[in-house]
């Protein structure tokens, strides 16, 4: 009888199937006319980003509210994002993105979510939208008494009310004396708590209030993990701690909840399935329905004044079945009405019912057996029909081409027909599927979608399911399927059974893909095919219907060449547009153009990672809006550069002031994750209009400002002259022919002598860079080496004079003259590359030169700066016999015991000290050098060496070895073998 049962269900299933098609086929020409009236549009405005949890629960209610309308309106929704950026900067952008994407829109009703964008509405709505009536959602009732205009405008008021919360608490727990608030310090959750926290005090009932607002997130989980019973927490909103973090509310409520040792409840129901317990709780989702429903009865008609604003509670009275199981509290102790999440299947419990009317008509059933024996014949017929009604079913819906799927949610097992075996290719239950495993030949993209789908329509939220994704065939092919399907409940809300179909609908999903592509051949050929216009009448009308995706599209990309991804501040495509701007309707104004340039960002690059330099850049974007004084536009011009328009400035000493602000705000350190980084700025300032009348030239000149704030000693500003322009051209014509010096044979290697004191002998020689331009005549190391170093050709002219003076030496020592030397400079750019010892190395092996025979010259300000980063790759060198030495020592600024960690082998004594050991003071300091490297186990070398007298100084305090003009001036190469003719080496 219960095949019969379920047989005569189907025919009738699909005859009001068939009765509900007919009835709406009659019903289309009602449905065309409707279509054909005119659109009404609504703007929702939220304050906060998308993903919010609070400001999705409103989205979704008002979404619900305003599609559920006979006559659907055209919804547009724009995300604020204050609580994230809530500066000036975020408004005028968002104010111009409104102005430029509704300036041809018709507004017929604001929704607006919370204060921040009720505030943008009221200000603006007469400007850019139309004077349309608003409707707020989510504003608390301080929000609504500080509205000064409440001209056409009703909406909901957000009842922050703990007192059911407190009651039912009480309920369940009498014994509570003390109540643990958590809010944040942000306005919102200030104003939140204190209000929470005077209602509590309000009940009179004696409990102690305790706010939580003052303590980290470890610490506030380390505090509700040792709380006794007599205790509970109540969580309001939270975005961040009081150490300014950033806190996902989802995460830190569910981290919370399982730390608690006592119940925690919540005033909004986002928090539930996040380690919320319950209480009586606010719904963003009943606010959107709510706020919705007025802005409909706008668009029927009613005038917004006439329009009470809302004051009932939007809240409900849940609990959560499984944190009363965690601490032990029976659903009995709840208060009436409760509404309970989570609670597990029970079978008797949602089947009670059944069973007793069950066992009733079995009772009834044996007092008529035998008047349903008299039926026998009949139910048979009746079989019979159902049979051939089966037959017909099966047939229809193998031609229909439909797979039919049900599964069984008391045992979750799936049943498929043979048509999902047919197209697919599988044998029953090749990949487990009765059992699950059709989920995993799923497509990886889809199968998020289609789990969500399905969880949405098994919790209530959607009237059916519908999904589309790719399943893998046996063939390792992927097949498009659309699936609908329909969950069969119990009385009491549990699951039965889950049933639906599913299409292959690859052709068509092949179609809609070659019909996309074919949309750019049709916008080409437009102009060709207007004379055919009343035959592509029809694909003209679907074109149109694609220009509102393609004017949001055109916004999209506007924005993204306008803005710089990184830092979210205007690039310099729109920074070149303002400054156009600025002069065109500025001519007889004032302004400053501020060009910053971050001081060692390449380093910071190099030693903690790109990831990093990211986030310090965001950072600086951050903190230069914070030193904006409202007057002055912030762009991101490149790297590490960004550049400031100043406008309306008043004065000279007005750019001086915001210049020194600006240096003394990069003198607070950068917090980033669990590092402290301390950086400078260099800054070049060039005025409108006294350095310049066009965009160009103003960004020039603050260029070569900023280079002149660096070479003058970075972490400082300096203001453009025109001397300056002389300077920068002098060094781009020394940079210009610099990079061709090599190639063109212009470098040269002169070799200065240094002398073994105790022997007397020659221990080798330093190799000195010498250039003679054919264009700019003979140029002073002191000129080009720090432009060869700001523009990175010190790394091949470097390797030039590393593998010339290798080679040079060897073949010296080749001609007889063994036990020669050769100390060679090193720049800081040289030992920063990644491969500098391989390099080093691999000259040696080229040059045939043992390395006990190479010293390598580093200044003590080189070890100051980098020395992490450098010590390393030294020790390495070291390790294989080659000399390193530390010139120019005493200059610098290093301690002893900084000294102990240098692997250095020599101290090469400043000839500044050489020069005036004739005062008692330097002959004092410079016998202790020469004192400190011996006990520190270093050679020790003099600079400078010109008198007699100096020599004799040097012989006394037992220095190693000296060099300077009384030994002899450096030497051109071709000349080294004459002048070493007739010496000895030490």
């Amino acid at each position: 009888m219960g095949v019969d049962k379920i047989r005569l269900r189907l025919l009738k299933s699909v005859l009001l199937a068939l009765v509900v098609f007919l009835s709406t086929t009659g019903a289309a020409p009602d449905l065309a006319a409707a279509e054909e009236l005119p659109s009404q549009n609504v703007l929702v405005l939220h304050s906060y980003q998308k993903g919010f949890a609070w400001t999705d629960d409103q989205s979704t209610g008002i979404e619900e509210q305003l599609k559920s309308a006979e006559s659907l309106p055209v919804i547009y929704t724009e995300y604020l994002d204050w609580k994230r950026y809530p500066t000036q900067s975020n408004l005028e952008h968002f104010y111009q993105t409104i102005k430029y994407k509704y300036q041809n829109v018709h507004i017929d009703a604001i929704i607006a979510t919370d204060d921040a964008a009720l505030n943008f509405a009221m200000k603006y709505r007469k400007e850019l939208l139309d004077n349309a009536p608003i409707v707020f959602s989510g504003v608390n009732e301080l929000g609504v008494a500080g509205i000064q205009d409440r001209d056409n405008l009703t909406g909901v008021i957000e009842k922050i009310d703990p007192t059911r919360t407190i009651q039912m608490a009480m309920e369940i727990n009498p014994s509570i004396h003390k109540v643990y608030v958590v809010f944040d310090n942000s306005e919102s959750g200030l104003s939140t708590g204190q209000m929470v926290m005077d209602q509590i005090d309000s009940l009179n009932l004696g409990l102690q209030i305790v706010p939580m607002n003052r303590l980290s997130v470890e610490q506030i989980k380390a505090t509700a993990s040792t709380l006794s019973s007599d205790s509970i927490v109540l969580m309001t909103t939270y975005y961040s701690d009081s150490t300014g973090r950033i806190v996902e509310f989802d995460r830190f409520a569910s981290e919370l909840g399982r730390s608690s040792s006592v119940p925690v409840y919540h005033i909004y129901d986002f928090g539930l399935n996040h380690g919320a317990f319950g209480g009586s709780l606010i719904s963003g989702r009943i606010q959107g329905q709510t706020a919705a429903g007025l802005a409909l009865r706008l668009l029927k008609g009613e005038s917004a004044g006439q329009i009470p604003i809302v004051t009932d509670s939007t809240v409900r009275n849940v609990f959560d079945y499984n944190e009363l199981q965690r601490f032990g509290i029976s659903v009995n102790k709840l208060p009436g009405g409760s509404e309970i999440i989570n609670k597990p299947f029970s079978f008797y419990q949602t089947y009670k019912v059944l069973v007793l009317s069950i066992i009733a008509a079995f009772t009834v059933l044996l007092a008529f057996i035998l008047i349903l024996l008299f039926y026998v014949q009949l139910v048979k017929r009746i079989r019979s029909n159902l049979e051939k009604s089966n037959e017909r079913f099966s047939l229809a819906t193998y031609g229909a081409d439909a797979v039919i799927w049900d599964v069984d949610m008391s045992t979750m097992i799936y049943y498929f027909s043979d048509s999902w075996y047919e197209l697919l290719g599988y044998e029953r239950d090749e990949v487990g599927e009765s059992h699950g495993g059709w989920r995993d030949i799923i497509h990886p993209e889809d199968a998020e979608q289609e789990d969500r789908l399905r969880t949405q329509h098994l919790e209530g939220r959607s009237s059916y399911y519908y999904a589309e994704y790719r399943m893998r065939s046996k063939s390792g092919d992927y097949k498009w399927f659309q699936a609908r399907g329909k969950v069969l409940r119990s009385p009491s809300g549990g699951y039965i059974r889950f049933a639906g179909s599913m299409v292959d609908v690859t052709d068509r999903k092949g179609y809609e893909s070659k019909l996309q592509m074919s949309y750019q051949e049709l916008e080409s050929t437009y102009e060709e095919l207007t004379a055919l216009q009343d035959e592509l009448l029809e694909q003209y009308n679907k074109v149109v219907e694609n220009q509102a995706l393609l004017q949001t599209s055109e916004e999209k990309y506007r924005l993204l060449a306008y803005n710089d991804v990184l830092s979210g501040l205007p690039n310099r495509l729109s920074l070149s547009e303002e400054l156009e701007t600025f002069i065109q309707e500025h001519n007889g104004g004032h302004a400053a153009l501020f060009f910053l340039d971050i001081d060692n960002f390449k380093y910071i690059n190099d030693t903690l990672g790109h990831t990093f330099g990211d986030e310090l850049l965001v950072k600086v974007g951050e903190r230069l809006l914070g030193l904006s004084d409202g007057r002055s536009k912030h762009f991101r011009f490149g790297g590490d550069e960004f550049v400031i328009l100043f406008k309306d400035v008043n004065g000279f000493e007005e750019v001086i002031r915001y210049a020194e602000s600006l240096v003394q705000g990069f003198k607070e350190p950068f917090q980033l994750n669990a590092s402290v980084v301390h950086i400078s700025t260099s800054i070049g300032i060039a005025r409108y209009p006294e350095n310049g009348r066009n965009a160009e030239e103003l960004l020039k000149n603050a260029d070569i400002a900023m280079y002149k704030a660096k070479e003058a000693g970075k972490g400082i500003y300096v203001i453009y002259g025109h001397e300056m322009q002389q300077h920068f051209d002098e060094r781009m014509i020394i940079e210009n022919h610099l990079r061709n010096a090599i190639t063109n044979n212009e470098l040269t290697l002169h070799y200065q002598p240094l002398v073994d004191i105790a022997s007397g002998g020659i221990w080798g020689f330093e190799a000195l860079i010498r250039w003679n331009s054919p264009v700019l005549g003979f140029v002073s190391p002191l000129s080009f080496i720090k432009i060869a170093e700001d523009c990175r050709l010190i790394v091949p002219i470097g390797e030039w004079v590393l593998r010339t003076a290798c080679r040079f030496i060897k073949d010296l020592q080749g001609q007889g003259y063994e036990g020669y030397h050769i100390s060679v400079n090193i720049s800081v750019i040289q030992l920063m590359l990644d491969d500098f010892t391989e390099m080093v190395l691999t000259v040696l092996r080229e040059t045939g030169l043992a390395p006990e025979y190479l010293e390598l010259e580093i200044t003590e300000s080189i070890f100051m700066e980098s020395f992490e980063a450098i010590s390393s790759k030294l020790e390495f060198l070291k390790q294989r016999g080659i000399g390193i030495a530390l010139d120019d020592f005493g200059t610098g600024y290093s301690s002893l015991s900084y000294l102990k960690q240098l692997p250095i082998t020599t101290l090469k004594i400043d000839k500044s000290f050489i020069d005036s050991i004739d005062t008692p003071n330097n002959m004092s300091l410079a016998r202790s050098i020469v004192t400190i490297g011996h006990d520190m186990g270093l050679n020790v070398t003099a600079e400078g060496v010109e008198t007699p007298e100096q020599l004799a100084f040097l012989e006394r305090t037992s220095c190693d070895k000296i060099q300077g003009y009384y030994i002899s001036r450096p030497i051109p190469e071709k000349e080294v073998a004459g002048w070493v003719a007739g010496r000895r080496a030490c």
